[in-house]
C-alpha cells in the first residue's frame, strides 16, 4: 500500500531545460510573475507529461537509442490564456518538437503544443503584470535544446533531474 501511495505522489516528465543564456533572460521574469513555480522548476519546455510515460521501460529504451539531439525553437510574444496562464509559444521549431515526441512516444503520439510557462494558471490569481514591459526582453528568444532531462517531483517538492539523454554529457 505504501508503494502505491508513493507512486501517486511521484510525477515524472521529460523536459527540455532552457540553455543558460536564454535562462538568464527568462528566469527573472518568471521569478517576478510566478515565484512559486520558479521555486520548483527552472524555465523549460515540457516534452512529455507524466500520463504519457506509462510504458516507461519502452520509453527509456527509445531515449537511450536517440543519440545526440538538437532542436532549435524561436518563441513569439507572450500570450495570456483565459485561465491566467502567461506563456511563450514557438514560432519556429514546433515540427522538430513534435518529431522528437513521436521518436519517444511512438508515431501515434498526441500533438502537444510546445511552450515556456511564465505564469502558471494555478498561481495566476491576483498577479499583476504589464505585457508591454515583459515582451521586449523576450522578443525573438531562440533556444537550441541538446538534452532531454528525466525529472521527477514528489508531492509539491521541487522537480529533480534523475537522468539526461541527448548531448554528450
Amino acid at each position: 500500500m505504501a508503494g502505491a501511495t508513493l507512486s501517486r505522489l511521484m510525477r515524472r516528465q521529460l523536459t527540455l531545460f532552457l540553455p543558460p543564456d536564454q535562462r538568464a533572460v527568462v528566469e527573472p521574469i518568471r521569478q517576478r510573475l510566478d515565484p512559486r513555480q520558479h521555486a520548483v522548476i527552472q524555465a523549460h519546455v515540457t516534452l512529455c507529461r507524466d500520463g504519457e510515460l506509462v510504458h516507461w521501460e519502452v520509453i527509456s529504451q527509445r531515449l537511450a537509442s536517440l543519440g545526440e539531439i538538437s532542436i532549435t525553437m524561436q518563441f513569439g510574444e507572450p500570450q495570456v490564456l483565459p485561465d491566467g496562464c502567461v506563456l511563450l509559444r514557438p514560432t519556429h521549431g514546433a515540427e522538430q518538437y513534435q518529431h522528437l515526441r513521436q521518436s519517444i512516444l511512438g508515431s501515434s503520439a498526441n500533438v502537444h503544443g510546445a511552450h515556456i510557462t511564465l505564469l502558471h494558471p494555478r498561481n495566476a490569481a491576483g498577479v499583476s503584470y504589464n505585457l508591454a514591459e515583459i515582451a521586449p526582453a523576450l522578443a525573438g528568444l531562440t533556444a537550441t535544446f541538446r538534452t532531454i532531462a528525466v525529472i521527477e517531483q514528489y508531492g509539491s517538492a521541487p522537480w529533480l533531474v534523475q537522468q539526461e539523454f541527448g548531448a554528450a554529457i
